[in-house]
């Protein structure tokens, strides 16, 4: 049977983003360059199957539906699109970051082979995923996300991707196996906390990269925070410049005094992976707490991640225009480490999004676990949530399944965190019944971003777990 994957990483073809590639969970940019008509059609030649006849769908009277109808509006060839429009439509870290004349040329690009129809519309108020097609049958994935003021955050086509999912353990194994980047998927039994029992395991042991994972330590050091009475899940925190980080996320484009509370600073970071959520939170509670919460919550080599990053520290060492501090970084000891940290610049990153391309985890920018970590961080919030402190726990890691609904159903409970970044793809469930309860994890790299740019087909190879692990 043929399945969707979870659109929670943007994938080919990124139109234009502040430096999101959508909703869960990424600290940099996947692909910034609009493809021109000729790749978008090229792109979508396997994709016509079953939808030349399908009807065209009526799209919403919505604040989403009515940019996606000026969208596909602007693809006809011909269109009269308006530069001053396109920047009026678009929220200010996009208009600053990429424009209204960008987008213009793009929309053109595509507009060679239009009309574009849409034969498929998923979307609430605030973003959507519509299914076009062209004059010549061709097809592409819309994806458009809003901002809080209805301005456009996030606009990519892409192709439509679906997966065979694994008839058996061993065919996920080859699939696994067929992945461009080096990949480990691993899933344990956790019914008895105490004996965790790995019971599959595809690709090779070690700490790997894991991008916003990390969060999940964040969230710990949150809770523990709640319990000990310094926080409260209400207690109101302000944002400043010095903590504005870069997307994936949204609160970086508030201005600094927004106040947001502790409960829905968490929410972001999980949610959405709202990057300067997660700073801001690390700066509450401060970055020694996280680091502690490494070995609290079950890390093997807490070392690995000493001192720990924040997005922002990530950002301007990764892909800032001065590269020593980063192979002062690469080369340093802890001591070394923190007195770079410590010379960081003030202020927001200030990186253009489309240069970010090299990936840098090898150079330890990034946070790094291996998969037993990750079972032992995830069994860690599940003995937080049944804790008076950590009440709001399940429905904060529950919020974005990272897996299709109809599969997420199939389970008691789902938490999920994933993350990404250049050549970085990681993956974590929890999976409570119907027969025990599991941990699936994902961990990709590569020392090309290539590899990792659609981040489709390692969610692909997550919901087939999730699915044999249903099957019993």
């Amino acid at each position: 049977m043929r399945h969707r994957a979870p659109a929670l990483i943007a994938g080919l073809a990124l139109v234009l983003g502040a430096c999101s590639t959508g909703g869960d969970d990424t600290e940099g940019p996947e692909e910034t360059g609009a493809p021109t008509s000729a790749s978008a059609t090229e792109a979508s030649e396997d994709a016509t199957d079953g939808t030349a006849d399908a009807p065209v769908v009526e799209i919403p009277d919505t604040p989403v539906g009515e940019q996606v109808t000026w969208t596909i509006a602007s693809l006809v060839p011909g269109a009269a699109i308006d530069a001053a429009d396109a920047d009026a439509r678009l929220a200010p870290a996009v208009r600053e970051s990429t424009g209204g004349a960008a987008l213009v040329q793009a929309f053109t690009g595509f507009a060679t082979t239009g009309p574009w129809e849409p034969i498929g519309y998923e979307g609430d108020d605030a973003a959507a995923v519509v299914t076009l097609r062209d004059s010549a049958g061709a097809v592409l994935e819309l994806s458009i996300s809003l901002a809080e003021d209805g301005l456009i955050e996030q606009l990519f086509f892409q192709e439509p991707f679906e997966f065979e999912a694994a008839a058996s353990w061993d065919e996920l194994t080859d699939d696994v196996e067929a992945l461009p980047a080096e990949t480990t998927l691993v899933v344990t039994d956790v019914t008895d906390p105490a004996n965790p029992e790995e019971v599959f395991r595809a690709g090779d042991d070690g700490a790997f990269p894991i991008g916003s994972v990390f969060k999940l330590y964040v969230l710990g050091a949150v809770t523990d925070a709640v319990a000990a009475g310094t926080l409260t899940w209400d207690t109101p925190l302000t944002l400043t410049e010095d903590v504005k980080s870069m997307p994936s996320g949204e609160l970086q484009n508030e201005p600094a005094g927004t106040q947001v509370t502790v409960q829905e600073a968490a929410e972001a970071m999980i949610a959405i992976s709202d990057n300067t959520a997660t700073d801001l939170l690390i700066e509450t509670v401060g970055r020694e707490a996280v680091e502690a919460q490494l070995a609290v919550m079950g890390q093997s080599d807490p070392g690995l991640n000493t001192p720990l990053l924040t997005t922002r520290e990530l950002f301007i060492l990764g892909w800032g225009d001065d590269q020593a501090p980063r192979q002062a970084w690469a080369d340093g000891d802890e001591t070394e480490r923190r007195a770079v940290l410590e010379a960081l610049p003030a202020g927001p990153p200030g990186i253009d999004p489309t240069t970010i391309a090299e990936t840098v985890w090898q150079d330890g920018l990034d946070w790094f676990a291996t998969p037993a970590d990750l079972v032992a961080a995830q069994l860690a919030l599940q003995e937080k949530a049944d804790t008076p402190a950590g009440e709001p726990l399940t429905a904060i890691l529950g919020a974005s399944p990272g897996i299709e609904p109809a599969v997420a159903e199939t389970f008691d409970e789902v938490a999920f965190k994933g993350g990404s970044s250049m050549g970085v793809v990681a993956l974590s469930h929890y999976y409570s019944g119907p027969d025990g309860d599991h941990v699936v994890t994902v961990q990709a790299r590569s020392d090309s971003q290539t590899d990792t740019a659609d981040a489709r087909i390692y969610f692909g190879v997550a919901q087939s777990a999730a699915m044999l692990l249903g099957e019993g």
